[in-house]
């Protein structure tokens, strides 16, 4: 019954250790895009590194991925301009679109350390509630 204890004792200090420092950044994540959500809604990774990311459009309707470039956030889709050229130019730093009911696999370089909104940018998708958050963290 001791060594039990004895060796709790040890391994509960060592696991909360190893969750606290683990930070939580990974080069592979996925996202679940629905109608009209995503899940989760949150990620985080580590800044400059390249992120493998797992989409998955489990909706009725096409969906897009798009991480907004740093300072970047919009709060309501009147926000966002009026053609694709300057939205790609001016508001995205990178994007993918996929069908309904697909699974696709892209890659892309995390920015910089920060946090970036994330969102559908197809007409009404926002407003609906697909919008997200990506945190860059530093090495």
């Amino acid at each position: 019954m001791r060594k039990c204890r004895v060796g709790l004792l040890v391994i509960l200090p060592m696991a909360l250790l190893l969750t606290a420092c683990g930070g939580g950044a990974s080069t592979e994540i996925s996202a679940e895009l629905e109608d009209f959500q995503f899940t989760p809604d949150s990620w985080t990774v580590p800044a400059g590194e390249e992120i493998t990311i797992e989409l998955t459009n489990n909706g009725s309707v096409i969906h897009e991925f798009v991480i907004l470039q740093s300072g970047v956030t919009i709060s309501d889709e009147s926000d966002l301009p009026e053609t694709e050229e300057e939205l790609l130019a001016d508001f995205v730093y990178w994007e993918d679109e996929i069908e309904a009911g697909e699974t696709k696999t892209a890659t892309f370089t995390a920015p910089p350390a920060g946090e970036y909104q994330i969102i559908c940018a197809i007409e009404g998708h926002f407003t609906a509630g697909m919008q997200g958050t990506l945190t860059s963290e530093s090495a």
